[in-house]
């Protein structure tokens, strides 16, 4: 029997084909049309006044706005283009863009809003081209990085945050036979996964079934964990 192509099979250029695909046929239900609810609800945990907040693979989240009308300066990373113009229209705002000058990142910045996104691959970014965070918010970047590119995930993001600077994750942790992504991740890996680089420690752990992927791929429930990391000095 030929073995079934999953998403961890695909070359890196086909997974990036593979997000543009989804963007352009606006296949995302795992965009909520409101802040996601677990960064809401620890936002004063990770966030201090008015700070420089990062999203990576932001796509259209709602939570840009959010964070830009609570004061903060916010910036996303994200490499599909009908998913940056998306945000912006759904968001009624107007917005300049640019090609960065010495980096492959065309540059998409709000005129009257504290919102920018940098188009582009996420693991090619550095804090010359981007600058350094108080905070990051990670609701489903590291788990749709493929496990054998999460060291190099993490490195990135240490990369951008500031002495001090704090790090809100959300992971899945699941049994059964998921095709693409999110990736599964045990709280148990977490200090072979992050210790090297952050401490951390976990905020809240529920159980979800009305997650997109748990009803896609008929899972029985996911365990989702929110967990707060600063970098070790």
């Amino acid at each position: 029997m030929e073995k079934k192509t999953t998403f961890r099979d695909l070359s890196e250029e086909e997974k990036k084909n593979y997000w543009h695909k989804r963007w352009q046929n606006r296949d995302f239900t795992f965009h909520l049309p409101e802040a996601h609810p677990d960064m809401v609800k620890h936002k004063d945990k990770f966030l201090k006044p008015k700070c420089r907040v990062f999203l990576p693979f932001c796509g259209k989240a709602v939570d840009l706005k959010y964070l830009a009308d609570d004061g903060h300066d916010v910036v996303g990373c994200e490499v599909s283009n009908s998913a940056v113009l998306q945000f912006f229209e759904e968001q009624s705002i107007k917005f300049e863009r640019s090609q960065h000058a010495t980096a492959p990142y065309e540059i998409f910045k709000a005129i009257d809003e504290k919102i920018t996104i940098y188009k582009g691959d996420f693991f090619a970014l550095d804090s010359s081209i981007i600058g350094k965070f108080d905070a990051v918010w990670d609701r489903g970047a590291f788990v749709a990085t493929d496990p054998s590119r999460r060291q190099e995930y993490i490195d990135v993001i240490y990369g951008f945050l500031n002495t001090g600077g704090k790090y809100l994750l959300q992971t899945f942790q699941y049994e059964g036979n998921v095709s693409a992504t999110p990736f599964s991740t045990s709280p148990l890996e977490f200090g072979d996964i992050f210790g090297q680089k952050f401490n951390f420690s976990i905020l809240q752990t529920y159980e979800d079934t009305e997650l997109s992927f748990v009803k896609k791929y008929s899972l029985p429930v996911a365990s989702v964990t929110v967990t707060l990391l600063q970098p070790r000095i």
